[in-house]
């Protein structure tokens, strides 16, 4: 059985069409292929030219400015965040826009990127003009010699046959490939510029990530939070300091507050074994010398890995060899931060 809807044109599937998902997925394959075709074609006769936009992107000081029409447009706001994300400071202008006062946002110093799959447009080509006349380098990424090729100070022509669509009328495989070169630049640049792990996790501090990447001091409590104890402090003392600031430990530090011991529970129970005489003990007597401790500025999911590995819930944070807080395992893994 076979229903047929008010478009002459669609017919759905009963269960006596049996090759219908097959047939589909063939023409799914199809339309990949053809678009996995374009992009080996651009893989095999990439524009010798192509070094010169990389190396404008990495002499730019000022941001690199995405534009273009339709379906470029969009592939030009999807390249500004692909540039974000990578470090390289970037926005998209629209056309129109441009023509209507926003030429402005464009100063000496960026680096204008157009894009159009025939390599012509009325509008790209007064604002290149414009931008020119004001010192600004223009480019051009297109799917063909159009006039703005010879309009442009760096004219990329990527190699191309046809679309994807059947009429090879939308733009499906030029779009794609449009694209692939736009994310091959932003990855070979923020490359080229030492862009790290640590670079990316500063523009996505809410993603995963992000997360694993982040440092112990904004997780650490801080001054005057800690338990701070002198060495020469009496039992009486420090057991009020530890019970006060309600860490369980005691930080048994110097004048510089230099990190000379720590006070756990089990130093506790283990001088309490020693009966009465623990109440003329001092810090000093009772401190674990050569604690475990990290740096303010090393990784959270280092931290982790160190209490988890030593079965410890806290760790002293240091910066300059001074006690800079505490982080307790809670912290960290409420922050959602796993253990490498």
């Amino acid at each position: 059985m076979e229903v047929y809807l008010e478009n002459p044109g669609i017919i759905m599937p009963g269960k006596s069409t049996k090759n219908f998902a097959s047939n589909i997925n063939q023409q799914l394959q199809t339309v990949l292929l053809k678009e996995a075709h374009a992009l080996s074609l651009v893989c095999k006769a990439l524009p010798d030219n192509a070094y010169l936009l990389v190396e404008a992107m990495l002499n730019t000081l000022g941001r690199i400015v995405f534009s273009g029409t339709g379906k470029s447009g969009l592939v030009a706001q999807k390249l500004v965040a692909t540039c974000a994300s990578l470090g390289i400071p970037s926005f998209f202008l629209h056309p129109h826009e441009a023509l209507h006062g926003d030429l402005g946002m464009v100063t000496r110093g960026d680096l204008f990127i157009a894009l159009s799959k025939s390599g012509t447009g009325a509008e790209l080509s007064i604002i290149t003009s414009a931008l020119k006349a004001t010192g600004v380098t223009c480019a051009l990424i297109a799917c063909s010699n159009g006039a703005l090729a010879r309009e442009v100070d760096i004219p990329i022509i990527l190699p191309f046959e046809q679309e994807a669509c059947p009429l090879n009328l939308a733009p499906t495989s030029s779009s794609t490939i449009t694209m692939a070169f736009g994310d091959a630049l932003a990855v070979v640049v923020s490359t080229l510029k030492n862009f790290n792990h640590t670079d990316f996790a500063r523009f996505h501090p809410a993603g995963a990530l992000g997360k694993q990447l982040l440092q112990v001091a904004p997780l650490m409590y801080k001054a005057p939070l800690l338990p701070f104890v002198q060495a020469d402090d009496t039992f009486e003392n420090f057991i009020v300091t530890i019970t006060e600031k309600k860490m369980g430990i005691g930080l048994v530090v110097d004048a510089d507050e230099r990190l000379l011991g720590i006070i756990t529970d089990g130093d506790l129970r283990r001088a309490c074994k020693k009966g009465p005489a623990v109440f003329n003990a001092t810090a000093v007597n009772v401190m674990t010398k050569n604690p475990k401790t990290i740096r303010h500025d090393e990784l959270a999911s280092s931290a982790l890995n160190i209490m988890e590995t030593y079965s410890i819930t806290t760790l002293v944070v240091t910066k300059d060899e001074r006690v800079a807080g505490v982080l307790h395992i809670h912290e960290v893994i409420k922050a959602g931060i796993k253990s490498l």
